[in-house]
């Protein structure tokens, strides 16, 4: 069974958020596009529509097709109670920012296997049940694993 992916915020900024020689945006467009419906919830949706419109300028009419593209071919995953129990005791257990533990919580929630992201340091956290944190410089070696 292929893994199940969580695509953080600042993976689709890189990824659509084009850079003059910057590695991490082709490396983020290359990876989201070899991905298979990854998961993602309205938080990312949220978050990289306000950066798209205040930071990269994006017009209105293609935020909204961005948008619509994200709900057609991504799974949206919906917040839960239960995310933010376990959002508060992954707050507690590790150093997670309040915006960065709903994120771990929801991939969690939603059975991934895989949570992308910019935001962590560290090559690969573990956390519980057994969910990997891949920060965006691994995205190279996990566009093998996540299309696999």
């Amino acid at each position: 069974m292929p893994a199940r992916s969580f695509v953080d915020t600042n993976i689709w900024l890189y990824a659509l958020i084009p850079k003059v020689n910057d590695p991490r945006q082709i490396m983020a467009a290359e990876f989201v596009l070899g991905l298979s419906r990854p998961l993602i919830n309205s938080q990312v949706i949220r978050e990289a529509s306000s950066n798209l419109l205040k930071k990269a300028g994006v017009a209105e009419a293609k935020l909204c097709a961005i948008i619509q593209d994200w709900y057609r071919s991504c799974h949206v995953h919906p917040s839960s109670v239960g995310q933010h129990v376990l959002a508060s005791e992954l707050r507690q257990q590790h150093t997670f920012s309040y915006w960065d533990s709903l994120i771990v919580a929801a991939a969690l929630d939603a059975g991934c296997d895989m949570l992308f992201s910019g935001n962590y340091s560290e090559t690969s956290e573990r956390v519980s049940r057994s969910a990997d944190i891949a920060p965006v410089d691994s995205l190279a070696r996990a566009s093998h694993r996540a299309a696999s």
